[in-house]
């Protein structure tokens, strides 16, 4: 099947376009179209077994090679449960679950044709792969975002549901995120001259899915101050939101981290991007409507009736009263 490229060398490079094909031929067999789940899995389960299958060349450290292997464990069999992908799957789904996977299978080895020297394979499979399994859940979090914001006004709890799954989905990209951190510092500068040109910040559904999030509080038509000031039951929709603006940043935030640690904070990103720069994204993401109205009720419940003027070292400071208790000792006379 030909597939048609994109302007996009990122998306190109972790092969969107082939991931947007095996979706759009899976969606026609009512099997998969009632849980994408399965065709998200057929695709990670790929890319997943063919790092594993290059891990001995990666690294020769013990130590390293059972981290790398019992981390992407843990992170693949954590998304298993979060898709809710039932693990006997012909007891399940039947024996047309494996007959469409063997249709699907040449587009599926797609994913992992990378067509790389010899030398950079074993470095490739493990840093191209998980930028893969991180763009094919970007899939799933944007099913799941249209959910949640067609819902958002109508039904609290089933939104609530929908917002905790992207959640855990967030918490494993993180993961997927400090397994890259630990890559050979060496090898790795050698081998940013093969992927010199684009960024993981190119990919399109990250920056729509986490400027959705950023925003998903503006769709809430109650007021969020009052709702917190008056303990209101709908403060558990606010929080699980607030929770997932942060595990949206937080993600950003060790994408900063991860590009500091394995090129050097002074150093430029594969797209030229000052790595410092990064950060400055991370401060528009947490300038959101519910981090607003906490820090109005902030300035409301602000009482100086629990804080206690102390001296130490000859200067004058106010503390509140659980710190004063713990150190009433020490304060000057």
């Amino acid at each position: 099947m030909n597939i048609k490229k994109t302007n996009n060398l990122y998306e190109n490079w972790v092969k969107k376009p082939e991931m947007e094909t095996i979706v759009s031929i899976m969606n026609e067999i009512d099997m998969f179209h009632k849980n994408k789940g399965l065709i998200y899995i057929f695709m990670i389960d790929k890319i997943y077994n063919h790092i594993m299958k290059h891990f001995d060349l990666l690294t020769v450290d013990h130590n390293q090679k059972k981290f790398y292997k019992n981390m992407l464990s843990k992170i693949y069999h954590s998304l298993y449960q979060i898709y809710q992908i039932h693990d006997y799957k012909i007891y399940n789904y039947g024996i047309y679950y494996y007959y469409y996977q063997y249709q699907v299978n040449d587009l599926l080895n797609s994913l992992i044709d990378y067509d790389i020297y010899d030398e950079y394979l074993s470095i490739e499979s493990f840093f191209r792969g998980i930028h893969q399994i991180i763009e094919i859940n970007l899939l799933y979090l944007m099913d799941n975002q249209d959910i949640i914001e067609g819902n958002i006004n109508i039904d609290h709890e089933y939104t609530k549901t929908f917002i905790y799954k992207n959640i855990y989905v967030w918490d494993e990209l993180i993961q997927l995120l400090h397994l890259l951190s630990s890559m050979d510092e060496y090898q790795y500068q050698k081998y940013r001259n093969l992927i010199y040109g684009t960024s993981g910040g190119e990919s399109i559904n990250l920056r729509k899915i986490q400027r959705r999030i950023q925003n998903v509080d503006q769709l809430f038509t109650k007021d969020i101050q009052k709702i917190i000031m008056n303990n209101d039951e709908q403060k558990y929709l606010v929080s699980a939101i607030k929770l997932y603006q942060y595990y949206s940043t937080q993600f950003w935030l060790t994408h900063f981290n991860l590009a500091a640690s394995t090129n050097g904070i002074k150093n430029k990103g594969t797209k030229e991007t000052p790595i410092l720069k990064l950060v400055d994204r991370c401060i528009t993401m947490t300038d959101t409507r519910i981090n607003n109205a906490i820090f109005e009720v902030s300035k409301i419940v602000t009482n100086d009736r629990y804080k206690k003027k102390v001296k130490i070292d000859d200067k004058e400071k106010s503390i509140g009263i659980s710190v004063y208790n713990s150190s009433k000792e020490i304060f000057d006379n």
